[in-house]
């Protein structure tokens, strides 16, 4: 491990314990615990549940979202900075910082060659931090955030896989030596999510409908979005869903006191879902290669979707979830029409 990498884990490190510091509240009435708790969230997605060893091959984020800040007590810049905010700052929702690390890996489909096919979408890792704010009703959720990380070598990608490859008995990936090179990373992205057609039979069972849509600009990826999730089940959360790893995720902290992580009434769920979310894609650096520099690239497909379904299950303040996806092709010469990878979660109030 290099000095500067400890140097860097160092400094994000500190970030994710200190950062909350400064957002530290006052205590929240018993009448509204949901609001009172952090949510903790760790994300693993990898192709291994979709049988394959490839292209958009694996993604670790972790992810810690703060309890509401409407009532925290805090005065001056702190307070001045989050009103200040557009799209977010709405006077009457809820509102929660949310801090994360991740990781996103990219390969060709033949990982055995030393010199990768050039008509393959090339090696390529993306390890970042995420600072996002949220701001949420019973209804509408908005989410801005803001990624900054490293693109290339330092992402420590190659290390990341050659390692879990070496743990898991399979082959050694070649070729990383002709990944991208290192380019700093900046992405902004907003996105506004519904709860609608919220309904309950016989206070148990119970379905809702959260659609979304938003956009991403920067120079790792900049693109606009939209889609949505059905979830039917026993006892719902009270929430706005769980997605996949991609910023602004960390929308999962229950809305009211009715979420089963919280009720006094009820501890347990079980649900499942589906959901839908298409991509009109502009920039995205795993495809077309560094901003800068001359280097790999493929021609990628402008229109990408992604296909969805899965299970959740919550006991007590824990939640997990499994999710399903089919990604379709996301550059012109890729041999597959689709990928398969699966998304698992585990989240916990705090």
């Amino acid at each position: 491990m290099t000095s500067r990498f400890r140097i860097c884990l160092g400094a994000l490190s500190a970030l994710l314990v200190y950062l909350p510091c400064l957002f530290a509240q006052e205590p929240i009435p018993a009448s509204t615990k949901s609001r009172g708790m952090p949510v903790f969230t760790f994300y693993l997605e990898n192709d291994y549940f979709g049988g394959t060893d490839r292209h958009y091959t694996n993604g670790l984020k972790l992810s810690w979202l703060t309890a509401d800040l409407v009532t925290w007590g805090q005065k001056g810049w702190r307070k001045t900075f989050v009103e200040a905010l557009p799209f977010v700052n709405r006077p009457e929702g809820q509102k929660n910082f949310g801090f994360a690390l991740g990781q996103n890996i990219y390969t060709p489909q033949d990982t055995d060659r030393v010199v990768p096919d050039p008509q393959d979408r090339p090696y390529a890792g993306w390890t970042y931090f995420e600072l996002s704010f949220l701001s949420k009703t019973e209804s509408v959720a908005d989410i801005l955030a803001i990624q900054l990380g490293m693109v290339g070598r330092h992402s420590y990608a190659q290390d990341s896989q050659r390692v879990f490859h070496k743990w898991s008995d399979n082959a050694r990936p070649n070729g990383w030596e002709y990944q991208l090179e290192d380019e700093i990373g900046v992405n902004v992205v907003f996105e506004r999510k519904w709860r609608m057609y919220g309904r309950t039979i016989g206070g148990t069972f119970g379905v809702d409908l959260i659609p979304h849509f938003g956009a991403s600009l920067g120079n790792v990826q900049t693109y606009a979005n939209g889609g949505g999730t059905v979830r039917f089940g026993i006892d719902l959360p009270s929430d706005f869903g769980m997605q996949l790893i991609r910023a602004g995720g960390s929308v999962n902290s229950p809305i009211d006191d009715a979420d089963p992580r919280v009720s006094s009434l009820k501890s347990r769920s079980f649900f499942v879902f589906g959901g839908v979310d298409g991509r009109a894609v502009a920039r995205d650096i795993f495809l077309d290669g560094n901003t800068f520099e001359d280097g790999p690239s493929v021609d990628k497909e402008r229109l990408v979707g992604d296909l969805s379904y899965g299970i959740g299950v919550v006991a007590g303040r824990w939640q997990f979830t499994f999710t399903q996806v089919t990604r379709t092709r996301e550059f012109k010469n890729q041999p597959q029409d689709d990928n398969d990878f699966g998304s698992v979660s585990f989240s916990r109030l705090l």
